[in-house]
């Protein structure tokens, strides 16, 4: 369906955009302002985590008109599930009382993979959507 495809690309640009939000205001001057944004705002990043989690999903689940079942979307599902995951892992831990030393199993295996990387992952994430707006028939993309 063209509705999860425009979702695919309008989450994996904005939760990329969230997640590596300081780095991107760092380096392209014209976003100045963005990191604020996100940062005033935790709820939306929490949404935007889990809608674009929840795409990821799906677009892994379910191949859309004309795609190979699967592999068609393959590199923007597994964007997603691991923007949307890592902008959840995030907020919980903004939120959580625990004490980062004590953080073990999941959660302290998502944050020394992906969010140390937040800044590459998301940066990926942006360029990834922008590739698949613009070559949609590309497999895997």
């Amino acid at each position: 369906m063209v509705q999860f495809y425009l979702l695919s690309i309008i989450a994996n640009v904005v939760g990329g955009l969230a997640l590596s939000s300081g780095y991107i205001e760092e380096k392209v001057p014209a976003l100045a302002g963005i990191k604020k944004f996100f940062n005033s705002r935790p709820t939306l990043r929490t949404y935007i985590g889990a809608v674009t989690a929840l795409v990821g999903v799906l677009k892994l689940l379910g191949a859309t008109g004309g795609d190979v079942p699967f592999f068609g979307d393959l590199v923007p599902a597994l964007t997603g599930l691991v923007v949307g995951t890592a902008l959840l892992v995030d907020r919980y831990k903004e939120s959580a009382t625990m004490v980062e030393e004590h953080q073990t199993g999941l959660i302290a295996t998502i944050d020394r993979v992906i969010l140390k990387r937040r800044n590459a992952i998301g940066t990926i994430a942006v360029f990834v959507g922008l590739v698949h707006f613009l070559l949609p028939r590309l497999l895997l993309l």
